[in-house]
């Protein structure tokens, strides 16, 4: 049934916006973010870790990236005092990561320019197809957050 479904429709769009949110967010770049001082991946990092607590190799797992490359990126952001990174007093052997007072403030920062971005983006649809965005948006969303997808080579 789900392959007849996809079979209706061509995937391509979906694959050019998902390259298009990529390009604009500036995650390929290596220093220009939507907020001064932090790298795109850095934004991203404050972005994921929200509200949660993980533990290191949850989060890393979350994010498709070694442990190692985990611990690099998240070291700025500790030395910046944005995230937390602390012993799990229930196992003494995991490392759990949270933002700290000062990363929850950024992160405010960062979704308020978010929002600033897209409703730039929004007011360039007609309003009578915003129904319809949202919608889709949402349904796409959904779909996004259903798909494993696994990295590097098989």
């Amino acid at each position: 049934m789900k392959k007849d479904r996809v079979n209706a429709m061509n995937p391509r769009p979906l694959a050019d916006l998902i390259n298009e949110i990529i390009v604009k967010s500036t995650i390929l770049a290596s220093d220009k973010s939507i907020i001064e001082g932090l790298t795109p991946r850095q934004v991203h990092m404050i972005k994921e870790i929200a509200n949660h607590i993980y533990r290191h190799g949850d989060l890393a797992a979350r994010l498709g990236v070694e442990p190692s490359t985990l611990t690099r990126t998240l070291d700025p952001l500790v030395k910046k005092g944005f995230v937390e990174r602390n012993l799990n007093p229930d196992n003494r052997r995991e490392v759990l990561i949270r933002l700290s007072a000062k990363g929850a403030l950024i992160l405010k920062q960062i979704d308020n320019k978010m929002n600033e971005v897209c409703t730039h983006i929004l007011e360039q649809i007609p309003r009578q197809y915003l129904p319809q965005v949202e919608q889709s948006i949402l349904l796409l969303l959904n779909a996004m957050k259903q798909v494993e997808i696994s990295h590097g080579a098989e």
